[in-house]
Formats: structure tokens, sequence, C-alpha cells
């Protein structure tokens, strides 16, 4: 069913593109625009050297694919770097590729950046996806990639126009250099997909596994081509065709589900706000809002003095791994909670932390939430405890009777029998020794009967089933039993619970219902025992009256179950129960 018009969101909106005072979309579409002009002089200031024209477009369209790739990452992300470095390494290809113009005073300038894009995409690959670098062999391998580039570019441009016997040595060790940042960069993120979790993995994996490949093919195709003999100029073909790969790589990943789009905050507070929602929601609307899905919410308990879940299961800092941030929330100088996110993917903590200042009250709410539902929880335990501790005293009790009274009555009845056939016994001892041991032999009787209703040794010995064929059995009235259930399954105190239900149940039909049949189904589904007595009798039956319906409601509500009565006058009664197997 489609909600009504006046309903509110189920989740907030994405994008602040039409949002007042944010900016960003109208940024992305100069940029882009701008990127298309300057591809488009470049293509038309080509055309006057025909020979060159191709290379011109070559760059033009690994240019626009660059810049293209970048505004989509800067618009799915704003707060993280990868959309700025993809268009800066745009703008790096553009400047390197404007010697092939032919044009005067452009050829400065398109050597020195002429490896630019290659220390570029040593950066990118490092920073994904957060858009910073992590460790120290990234940070190392990424500033020695932009040493060699620009950098070792400008002092071979330099000694061009000054030393040029000198170059020969610094190209050399640019080369080296050059191969050792490619060969590390593989390393990292070859390790990095390693370590990787599934889900992390599927993130990774197009432009990581591109990106080793790639590493590699930029390092030593220059080398591969110059062993084939074939035209240097072919390895730079190549270079740049594994280049303008990079960012298609990117885009695969982000068809694939990786590299989610953020929102902005004031479209989450407004939701929140006319919602009112709270628990898995927000958790759900942080997560899209910052474009993490393992994103969680985890509440500050005043009582308990740890964080805990939405479900009230304690929660430990310590345990929630290297690559978790933990952003903690606070309504003034009160801890509320705090929010458990990927730095993986968020490595700036600033905007989980205005999240988390939006959402406060909402958090706020959640947690005593989530404190309330830890009291119910510990409270339910307690009452469990108390059942189960209950039905340990009843079978110590019966226990007790049966092995000590009973056999205490046992001897006596012995020992009357034993005066009663005593030679010298007079008649009235004998007749006065019988009678003692019918007397004790019926307060034996009587006994065993209290021991059952106690206890059965049935229940205990032989399970559920048995014990409530043996209660069908015995009944005064036509009754069948179907049971459908694996008692090993079953526990103790569940067990000894739907056998008072189906013996009270019983009961009341022949001492009140006036049936002339009855039916008792036992079921066990998917960790619950379903209980079912119904009768034809006359109904009428209520909750309401009679303290042995009532408690057997306050058992069943103390395991976590659910009772059910049906008693329409003339048309029978039906008692329906279910209770956890555990």
């Amino acid at each position: 069913m489609s909600p009504e018009p006046s309903a509110p969101p189920l989740a907030p909106p994405l994008g602040g593109g039409a949002h007042p005072g944010h900016p960003l979309p109208a940024a992305l579409i100069v940029i882009a625009v701008l990127a298309l002009l300057l591809g488009l002089v470049e293509l038309a200031v080509g055309m006057r050297s025909p020979d060159t024209l191709w290379a011109v477009g070559l760059f033009a369209g690994v240019f626009w694919i660059w810049v293209a790739a970048g505004l989509l990452a800067w618009w799915r992300r704003p707060h993280n770097a990868i959309g700025v470095l993809l268009v800066i390494g745009g703008v790096a290809l553009f400047l390197s590729g404007l010697g092939n113009l032919d044009v005067e005073g452009l050829a400065l300038p398109s050597a020195v950046f002429a490896t630019s894009p290659l220390a570029m995409t040593v950066h990118l690959l490092h920073a994904f996806p957060s858009g910073r670098l992590r460790g120290r062999l990234s940070v190392t391998t990424v500033v020695l990639g932009w040493i060699v580039c620009p950098v070792f570019q400008l002092a071979l441009v330099l000694l061009s126009l000054t030393a040029p016997a000198a170059m020969p040595a610094v190209a050399l060790v640019q080369t080296v250099l050059g191969v050792t940042v490619m060969v590390l960069t593989a390393v990292v993120l070859a390790r990095r997909l390693a370590v990787a979790d599934r889900d992390h993995r599927r993130v990774l994996l197009p432009l990581f596994g591109y990106g080793i490949v790639a590493v590699l093919l930029l390092a030593f195709a220059p080398t591969i081509v110059g062993a084939l003999g074939w035209d240097p100029a072919i390895g730079g073909v190549a270079q740049l065709i594994i280049s303008a790969a990079i960012p298609v790589a990117f885009l695969l990943g982000v068809l694939l589900g990786g590299f989610r789009r953020t929102g902005d905050l004031e479209p989450l507070s407004a939701w929140l706000g006319a919602t009112g929602a709270g628990g898995p929601a927000v958790t759900r609307a942080l997560a899209a809002t910052l474009g993490d899905d393992s994103l969680r919410v985890v509440y500050w308990s005043e009582e308990r003095e740890e964080y805990v879940d939405e479900t009230g299961v304690p929660v430990d800092p310590a345990q929630q791994g290297a690559d978790r941030g933990w952003c903690e929330i606070r309504v003034g100088p009160r801890l509320v909670g705090a929010i458990v996110y990927d730095t993986r993917l968020t490595a700036d903590p600033a905007p989980v932390r205005r999240a988390g200042e939006v959402l406060a009250l909402a958090i706020d709410r959640e947690r005593l939430t989530a404190e309330l539902r830890a009291s119910n929880e510990a409270l339910s335990q307690s009452r469990i405890r108390l059942v189960e501790t209950a039905d340990r005293e009843r079978s110590r009790i019966a226990q007790d009777l049966h092995d000590g009274i009973q056999v205490q009555l046992v001897l006596l009845a012995l020992g009357a029998q034993t005066i009663a056939n005593a030679p010298d016994a007079s008649p009235a001892t004998s007749e006065a020794s019988a009678r003692l041991r019918q007397g004790i032999d019926q307060a034996a009787a009587d006994l065993r009967r209290l021991v059952h209703n106690v206890l059965p040794v049935t229940l205990t010995e032989r399970g559920l089933t048995a014990a409530a064929e043996d209660l069908v059995d015995r009944l005064s009235i036509p009754a069948t039993l179907e049971a459908e259930l694996d008692d090993t399954a079953i526990s103790s105190t569940t067990a000894h619970t739907a056998y008072f239900i189906v013996a009270e149940t019983l009961t009341n039909t022949v001492k009140h219902s006036k049936a002339s049949r009855v039916r008792v189904t036992l079921r066990g589904d998917a960790g619950r025992l379903h209980i079912d007595v119904r009768d034809n009798g006359i109904g009428g039956a209520s909750l309401d009256r009679g303290a042995g319906l009532r408690g057997l409601l306050d058992r069943v509500d103390a395991l976590g179950g659910r009772l059910e009565l049906r008693s329409d006058p003339g048309h029978g009664t039906e008692v329906r129960v279910e209770l956890p197997c555990a």
C-alpha cells in the first residue's frame, strides 16, 4: 500500500542540490563546463597540426574521463577528497598534453607536468576510498611519487637548459625511484585487498584490482617497448590509455554499489523533526547520510556505566577493531551514545560529529529506550529464574516425599501387617493392625497422587509427550492427543510449564465445560512450542474468573510466551499457548 500524500518520508532525502546555502552542485556544473571548453579549445588548436591531432584528441578524451569521474565522486561524497584528486589528475593530464599543440610557450609547462598524472594515480590509489592516506608506507610512497614525478621532471627541464650532460644520470635515478614507487603501490593495494572483509573487498576490488595491474604496466611499459624495439611514442600512448582506465575502474566500483553517495545534514534534521523516528530507522538514516552501511549507533547506559546497543546488549569499544571510528555524542555535558563508523570510508570525523549533534536528542531518546529494554530483559530473566527455582523446589519436595515419607509409610505398613500376622496376637489386635495397614496403604496412595501432581515421574523420566499422553489416558471423557515435537529440544522449565497447562486445562474441561470430547495438540516449530487444547463444551470460560487459568497466564508471561483463550457460550473452549523451547 502506498503512503498517504501527507505521510512523512521513510528515509531522509540524500544530497542537497536543491537546498539553499549549498552551492556544490552549481560549482560542479561550472567545473564541468570549464573542462568541456578546455578540451574543445585544445582540440580546436590541435586541428592546426593534423599529424599530432590524434595525440591531442587522446589527451582531451582522457582529460574528460578523469574530470567526469571526479565530478561524480565529488557529488556523491562532498567531504571526501577522492573527487578532488580525480579532477586534479585530469588537470595534470591536460597540462601534460599541451606539448602536442605545437604552440610556443606551452612545451615548457607540458614537460614539467609530463609525469604528474603518474603521481596523481599513485596518490588516488593509496587514498581510496576515504580520500586520506593511511599508514606510514602509503604516506612515504605517495610523497616519494610526487618527488619523483614533478620535482625530478622540473629538474630535468632545468638541466636541459643549463647542463644537458647531467640529464641521463638524473633520468636514471628518476626511473629507478619511479619503478620503486609503483611496485610499493602494488604491494600496498594487494595487502589491503587481502585483509579486507567481503563487503569492503567488493568496494575496493574494481579500482585496486585494476590498480595493481596498472601501476606495474605504467612502471615497465617504456622498458617493454624499448626491449621490443618499438617507437618510444608507443610507450607513452600505452601509459596514457592505462591511466584513462583508472577512473573507469572507479566508476565500475560505483556502479557495483561501492562509494555510496552521502547526504546533507539539513534534510536529515528536517526528516527527523517531521517523523520523530528512532531506533533502527535513525541508524539507517544516518548510515544513508554518511554513505556507510556498516555504521552503528550505540547508547550510553548511566545505570550500568557501559555502552549498549538498541536491544540492551553491552558493546565494548575496545573490541570494535582498528578500522572502526568511535565518535561520542553528548547532550550538553552528558554522554548519551556514540556513532561507530568505518574509517576506511570516512576518514574525517567532522561530518560524523556534526551528524551526531543533529541526532543527539533522538539518540538520547533511544538511549533511554535501550535502557528500558535492558531493564525489561533483566526483569524477564529474573522472572524466568523464579519459575526455574520453583520447579527445582517442586522437584526437591517431590523427591523427598517419594524417597522419604513414602518409604516410611511402606515400612509402617509392613510392621502393621507383621503384628496382624503374629501367632500370639489376639483377634482384636490382629483386626486393629489390619485396619492400620489399610489406613497406611490409603495414605501411601494419597501421597503417590500428591507426588504425581507436584511432579509426575513420567514427565521427568520420559518427557512431555509421554506425560501428556498419560494425562489424556486417565481422563474421564473421550480425549485425543496429537504430538509433533522433539522432547529433547525442550528445556525442563518449558516442559514443566506445558505439562501444567495441559493438566489444568483438562481439569477445568472435566469440571466445568460439560464437554463430550477434548483434543490436545502439541507441536514444535522454529524454536517455539505450540499447545492447543480444544473441547466441545458449553464455553463461557474467562481468564478473569478463577485462579487456575490466571496462574497459567502469569507463568506463560514469565517465560516470554503467549496465551490465548477463546470460549464463546455454546461453542466450546480453546486454549492456545506458545512457549519458547529454550
